[in-house]
């Protein structure tokens, strides 16, 4: 394995739940509520209990394969040439992905709060940081989770408790207004973002060293952090309802604007982008983390290092060149990435299961 580090099952939990919040803290509620409207918790909370299935299904990789990456996995199932195949378009999901998010840091800071500072210089000192801390491995990526996790928490908490006023119960009625179609479509949308990416953390699952409590972690961070979404879903519902929230590039983020605790604590958004930029950090981290230590497997190097710039510079002009502007990037997120997403993150891990069980019991059945 390329990674020296190990880290515990509450440590990868951590992680679980930061990859979870991630970018969907700030972009979640204007996906779904564009479909189902003032059903749109119903829909976070029921894809939640879904997501169950493809951790399921993810933990069963980490059973079959407990010492290899995902990427190592698709070269033992495989085969050499036909793996390498299969782990390069995994790896092109996740170039794509950590493109994307980074490109969302880039929108929400030149629209938000930066407006007259140019994109790309945004995200280049953006993933400067992250490629420091990737540099220097997975477990000081962990460790400094680990700080920050306590103020994230701090955060969450601080901005459902003052937002408590600002509720107006009638903004979420009628409920199931919808219908079972865009119910259906909003839950598949939403599965997309976050949750069936959390194959992503079978690149780093093999380097936990408590195997049993590492599968309770998996759907313990993911029911976590799905809850967490869902409450902000909820509460952006609840306090600009269900046609503005629609309207919002990043609703949750306008949250923070309604705030006004007696006249003198107001318009405190910064909390919330505290929130998203240390969560979202740390996603792109592990996308980053990932995507090096998979490719360096692929090429056959011994370190993953010397790979680190050169995806820097390929990471940053994708997310340029990738899409032209904003309503292009909300276009693709809406209607392309749902069926790509599905299509790495559902069939190749339910190929890898079936033929991995077969070829055990085949091979238990020679020795036998």
């Amino acid at each position: 394995m390329l990674e020296k580090g190990k880290i515990n099952a509450t440590e990868f939990q951590l992680l679980v739940i930061v990859f979870t919040i991630g970018s969907s803290v700030l972009t979640s509620p204007s996906q779904v509520t564009k479909i189902v409207k003032q059903d749109a918790w119903i829909t976070s909370a029921l894809t939640v209990l879904i997501s169950l299935f493809f951790i399921y299904l993810y933990n069963k990789i980490a059973d079959l394969y407990p010492s290899m990456t995902f990427i190592e996995c698709l070269e033992k199932v495989f085969g050499k040439w036909l793996g390498k195949i299969a782990a390069l378009i995994f790896l092109f999901y996740l170039y794509y992905l950590t493109a994307g998010v980074l490109r969302e840091i880039g929108n929400f800071f030149t629209t938000q709060i930066l407006v007259e500072t140019p994109i790309e210089i945004i995200m280049i000192l953006f993933l400067l940081t992250v490629l420091y801390g990737v540099r220097l491995g997975l477990e000081v990526i962990v460790r400094t989770a680990l700080i920050f996790y306590p103020w994230i928490i701090f955060l969450l908490l601080m901005l459902f408790l003052f937002l408590i006023p600002e509720i107006k119960l009638e903004n979420v009625q009628p409920i199931l207004e919808a219908g079972l179609k865009p119910f259906m479509k909003a839950t598949y949308n939403n599965l997309s973002i976050p949750y069936n990416q959390l194959i992503i953390l079978l690149m780093v699952a093999p380097y936990v060293n408590e195997k049993k409590q590492m599968k309770r972690a998996f759907y313990k961070g993911t029911l976590f952090g799905g809850l967490v979404i869902t409450l902000i879903i909820l509460f952006s519902i609840l306090v600009l309802g269900a046609e503005n929230s629609a309207r919002q590039s990043y609703p949750s983020f306008i949250l923070g604007k309604k705030i006004n605790i007696g006249g003198f604590l107001e318009r405190i958004e910064a909390i919330v982008a505290i929130i998203w930029i240390l969560t979202v950090y740390f996603k792109i981290s592990i996308c980053y983390y990932s995507l090096s230590n998979g490719l360096a497997n692929v090429l056959g190097l011994k370190s993953h290092q010397i790979l680190m710039f050169p995806l820097f510079l390929l990471i940053i002009s994708f997310s340029i060149i990738a899409h032209p502007d904003m309503v292009h990037f909300q276009h693709f997120l809406a209607k392309t990435w749902p069926h790509y997403s599905f299509t790495i993150c559902l069939f190749l891990p339910l190929l890898v299961v079936i033929i991995g069980k077969l070829s055990k019991k085949i091979s238990a059945a020679k020795s036998s």
